[in-house]
């Protein structure tokens, strides 16, 4: 079952990413993109930032409208299309590459920050890890919006929380996701930003001192 989701999932950020606006709105009540943006206060002002699978670009497309330097990856040619064309329409350069986490083709300590929303398990890979930290400069911040928790309590609420369990979108466990940080080296901290129907929990990891 576990496998046929995340089939499903890999079709969704690809074949089918035309949709993709559409169910994550429907999915968060239309907070879809708010969650994303929970990241920028977290996110420094000064230096290059890099943004990990940007999917459809909105994130991107806020962050270079904002004055940010950033730069934006993803391995989906869907996405890569989707975010670029979303970025010339509102009249903005958008600075994007198809790459993989896995092997950042960027040279060491070319980052202030790096930030990821919604990633899906290559964010935990001891390789991924071990990238960004290698790209970001020492206490470069590493930024993760993981998921939202719902807050109401109406029924059709519940019905979406169902259908996240369902499809095995439960929250990490802090002590774990903490442990594996700072296995690769990060000081890991956990905040929560709330929306008008969600808690956004973001992760800020810090990479060593020189």
């Amino acid at each position: 079952m576990r496998g046929l989701i995340r089939f499903a999932f890999d079709q969704f950020y690809t074949t089918f990413a035309w949709t993709y606006d559409a169910v994550a709105a429907a999915v968060s009540f239309g907070e879809w993109q708010q969650w994303g943006r929970a990241a920028m206060p977290f996110l420094p002002r000064a230096g290059r930032l890099l943004e990990i699978a940007h999917g459809p670009g909105h994130l991107h497309l806020a962050l270079r409208q904002a004055g940010y330097d950033a730069v934006g990856i993803d391995l989906s040619p869907q996405m890569s299309r989707m975010a670029r064309r979303r970025a010339l329409q509102a009249g903005t350069a958008p600075l994007l590459a198809r790459a993989s986490a896995l092997r950042l083709p960027f040279g060491d300590r070319s980052f202030a920050c790096a930030v990821s929303t919604f990633p899906a398990g290559f964010i935990f890979a001891p390789e991924t890890l071990a990238e960004v930290c290698r790209v970001l400069q020492p206490e470069g911040r590493f930024v993760i919006v993981p998921m939202a928790r719902f807050t109401g309590r109406d029924p059709l609420t519940g019905l979406l929380k169902l259908a996240y369990r369902a499809t095995g979108q439960t929250e990490p466990m802090a002590d774990v996701v903490h442990a594996r940080f700072q296995a690769a080296g990060y000081a890991f901290t956990q905040h929560i930003v709330l929306t008008p129907r969600a808690e956004v929990i973001v992760w800020v990891c810090l990479t060593p001192a020189e």
